[in-house]
């Protein structure tokens, strides 16, 4: 029944874009694009990663494959993935609803069966402000910290869906651009006809941890409004960051107080309008710069780490302000980034450390508790662990939730 409601509605739906958008007459083929070079160049360095023109963008629609091509996915630089692997390019949108690129690693394992595949977007947590850092560009080099994890899915026989949701220009936790890149990395896998899916029809689950869970859980926030046409039986996130302003304030002048100075320097970029310059002084100036080379926890890349470089730091030493997180500016767009704003569209899986030291668990009870209030169908897992430990000892139930919505099991809640 759900098929055929959503083959009605694809039927109902495209003369009405056919009439109203130039998307559907100027759709193409996507380009093929040689195996990348060994060593694989930087992506900044490298044609594939280069967006084609707006006005080129702007034309297509959503998920519209742009180009791909064919690499050989490692993983610690010696483990080949089992199966085939292709980067992607594929067209999405910002936050000002404007057309652009969007990277993605699609990945198909030896098993996957010949029909009836079914797909998982795996957002890999790597909270970047440059793309050397990007998953697309980690699966190359054999840096992609998260394959372990990722195999579990491929063993299972499922194409995972791996996107670089920061989009092009790194925008680390702008949750608008990373829900919206999950879904239409959704929807590319969908259309790339070597995944061997069935379109719309295609069972999908979302997953991630940590950075990762800020773009799966958004995601699911935005199905209903953004790709109301995917057929998403579930979601699991650990982790999760709830409102960016009460992690800064947990995480300031503690070991991982980088993951503040970092997120400023992401948001900053994302949102130019807050005009950083006008309030840090000589220090954080210098401190917005240095960080645009850095990315969270990829000591396999050997770019720089927030974490060491600002560890133990105060905001407030690198400010004009008494409290950054009480400028208006800033905390209009910590409000646009909060999570619960919406009611995501399938069933949750959310699991989380009682001794986390980034993510304030209070938050993460409230999002529940939002959740089931809304009538959202929420498994809620605390367990003691920390932010690091439970990303590796909880990801076994997490896949086995999803797993059980992939095979029509349903799905069941802790709410109360």
């Amino acid at each position: 029944m759900q098929r055929q409601t959503r083959q009605i509605l694809s039927a109902l739906l495209t003369p009405l874009v056919m009439l109203t958008s130039p998307w559907a007459s100027a759709q193409s083929s996507p380009a093929i694009y040689p195996p990348p070079a060994t060593p694989a160049p930087l992506p900044q360095a490298d044609a594939f990663y280069s967006p084609p023109p707006a006005s080129e963008l702007s034309t297509v629609a959503p998920g519209t494959l742009l180009r791909i091509r064919e690499i050989t996915a490692k993983a610690y630089y010696l483990f080949p993935v089992k199966g085939q692997a292709w980067q992607v390019m594929y067209r999405s949108t910002n936050r000002s609803g404007e057309a652009i690129a969007m990277m993605g690693t699609v990945l198909v394992p030896e098993n996957a069966p010949i029909t009836g595949r079914k797909l998982m977007a795996y957002n890999v947590a790597y909270d970047a402000l440059t793309l050397r850092c990007a998953p697309s560009y980690s699966f190359v080099k054999g840096t992609a910290l998260e394959q372990a994890l990722i195999q579990g899915a491929l063993k299972n026989g499922l194409v995972v869906m791996a996107p670089d949701y920061e989009g092009l220009k790194s925008y680390w936790t702008d949750g608008l651009i990373s829900g919206q890149g999950v879904l239409d990395g959704i929807r590319a896998a969908e259309n790339f006809q070597q995944a061997g899916l069935d379109g719309v029809n295609t069972p999908v689950v979302i997953t991630g941890y940590s950075g990762g869970s800020l773009a799966s859980t958004w995601a699911n926030e935005l199905y209903r409004s953004y790709a109301p046409e995917l057929n998403i039986k579930g979601v699991a996130a650990g982790g999760v960051p709830v409102d960016l302003g009460n992690v800064a304030r947990k995480v300031d002048g503690t070991l991982f107080a980088g993951v503040y100075f970092g997120a400023v320097a992401a948001l900053a970029n994302s949102y130019p309008e807050v005009n950083p310059a006008a309030l840090v002084n000589a220090k954080g100036a210098e401190m917005l710069v240095k960080a645009q080379d850095m990315c969270l926890g990829q000591f396999l890349t050997g770019a720089p780490d927030p974490l060491t470089a600002f560890a133990f730091q105060k905001m407030k030493n690198l400010t004009v302000v008494p409290d950054l997180l009480a400028v208006p500016r800033v905390k209009e767009v910590i409000a646009k980034n909060r999570l619960g704003q919406r009611v995501p569209g399938a069933p949750l899986y959310i699991y989380q450390g009682t001794l986390d030291e980034l993510m304030p668990i209070a938050d993460v009870d409230a999002l529940v508790k939002s959740y089931c209030s809304k009538g959202v169908k929420v498994t809620y897992r605390r367990s003691i662990n920390d932010h690091l430990l439970l990303a590796v000892t909880g990801w076994g139930k997490a896949l086995n939730f999803l797993m059980d919505r992939l095979n029509d099991v349903p799905a069941t809640s802790t709410c109360k």
